[in-house]
């Protein structure tokens, strides 16, 4: 007889199957239905049913006209959970960032890559963009534009793993290491705006050639303009 971890495993394997074929939100059944579709007791059903809640892949609405709904977990949600267990690990901060590193180096070479008919909107939206902010721009600004291009380069390249695994580094970065708007009117601060656009036009202008090459030093410039800025603003060792 199967032990009762590997009944709850099997059970588990076999609720996400039933989820992931289905559309999402779609209603699975009641409680009772899924005992009798997973051959299962109702306490089984119930532990995993927490299990995949956890998951982000059902939603229990309880009640007389309850049921089970099978859904599927956001990027947002995935970034925000994992980010947030990041926080428990004793570990280097700079460990996430040197892999955010590595990541976006290979983005902006598969970006490089695109033929120049198809990237040339993306380039010439965030370079409009990039011309109009202010020397005088905020780190908030800053940031949002920097987000919304490399959106638009994972977007180019279609490498939807590799930017879900670089948003949770970001979504960790931006918990730990939060710039105060207090040094937004320091000389520093303009000259971190006057690196970050050079080094975003250089980023765009490697995409608009074709240059892999080029790309890569390009990215790994950004990366450290960057990761200076970051930093600078971590909290300091008492």
């Amino acid at each position: 007889m199967a032990s009762g971890k590997s009944t709850i495993d099997a059970a588990a394997a076999s609720l996400r199957s039933i989820v992931l074929d289905a559309e999402p939100g779609t209603l699975l059944g009641s409680e009772d239905a899924l005992v009798a579709r997973l051959g299962v007791s109702r306490s089984t059903v119930r532990q995993i049913a927490r299990l995949l809640e956890r998951e982000g892949l059902l939603r229990v609405r309880r009640g007389i006209n309850g049921g089970y709904y099978g859904v599927r977990p956001t990027i947002g949600t995935i970034e925000t959970t994992v980010s947030a267990y990041l926080e428990t690990l004793d570990m280097d901060s700079q460990d996430l960032t040197t892999i955010a590193s590595v990541l976006w180096v290979e983005v902006m070479r598969r970006a490089a890559a695109v033929p120049r008919e198809t990237s040339a909107p993306m380039v010439e939206s965030i370079r409009r963009k990039l011309e109009k902010l202010k020397p005088t721009a905020v780190f908030s600004d800053i940031s949002k534009l920097e987000q919304e291009s490399q959106r638009a380069v994972f977007d180019l390249v279609n490498s939807r793993y590799i930017e879900l695994i670089f948003q949770i580094n970001t979504a960790f970065a931006q918990r730990r290491f939060a710039a105060p708007s207090a040094r937004d009117d320091t000389e520093e601060h303009r000259a971190f705006i006057h690196e970050w656009r050079q080094a975003k036009r250089l980023e765009l202008n490697a995409i608009e050639d074709g240059d892999a090459d080029l790309a890569m030093m390009a990215a790994r410039h950004m990366r450290n303009v960057w990761h200076r800025r970051l930093w600078d603003c971590a909290p300091q060792p008492s």
